[in-house]
């Protein structure tokens, strides 16, 4: 018989196999600067991320089709004739924390990961920068922007539509983490 344990002992273990953290709620957004238009569109139900911080591996999934978009026609073209959504339903990025952070201090923490980002059926090299914050009740936010080239992933503009598009799309994240206790991604 173990006799009585501490619930301080069971926190802390369970603290110490929650290594894997899961997305409560994860925002994409992105952002065109075109000379004539600008696009922007948000997608806050069709992501979803997991960081298992025993490994540093860092998995992201965004399903194309959940942008919304101001103009309804922008969000027809952006799914039809740029993103091939059909074709291509997701885009990914699976890669690895660049150094490790104490994920289960208070505090914030500049972070960088780098791996394969995955868009339009295009597979490229990308590091993504970001600032995760260990909030008091174990959750992690992260947050962060980059660039994507439409060209590095094959993304077509037509050429009459060049002052409308951007060649560079801003890309924000911002994602709310919590602990898996099951194991399982």
């Amino acid at each position: 018989m173990l006799g009585r344990v501490s619930p301080y002992c069971i926190l802390y273990l369970i603290k110490l196999s929650a290594q894997s953290y899961h997305t409560d709620s994860l925002t994409i957004s992105f952002y065109s600067d075109a000379p004539l238009e600008k696009i922007s569109a948000e997608n806050r139900t069709g992501c979803y991320s997991w960081i298992d911080f025993q490994t540093d591996s860092v998995f992201v999934k965004v399903k194309i089709r959940g942008f919304s978009f101001p103009n309804k026609l922008m969000e027809e073209h952006f799914n039809e004739d740029y993103l091939e959504s059909e074709k291509y339903p997701y885009a990914y990025f699976q890669g690895k924390l660049v150094s490790s952070f104490p994920f289960q201090q208070v505090g914030t923490y500049a972070v960088s990961a780098e791996g394969t980002m995955e868009i339009h059926g295009v597979k490229k090299r990308q590091v993504l920068a970001g600032i995760f914050e260990v909030l008091p009740t174990g959750k992690l936010l992260l947050q962060g922007k980059f660039i994507v080239r439409l060209e590095d992933y094959k993304i077509r503009i037509p050429r009459l539509l060049w002052n409308k598009i951007a060649e560079e799309v801003e890309v924000s994240f911002r994602g709310i983490y919590r602990p898996e206790r099951s194991g399982k991604k």
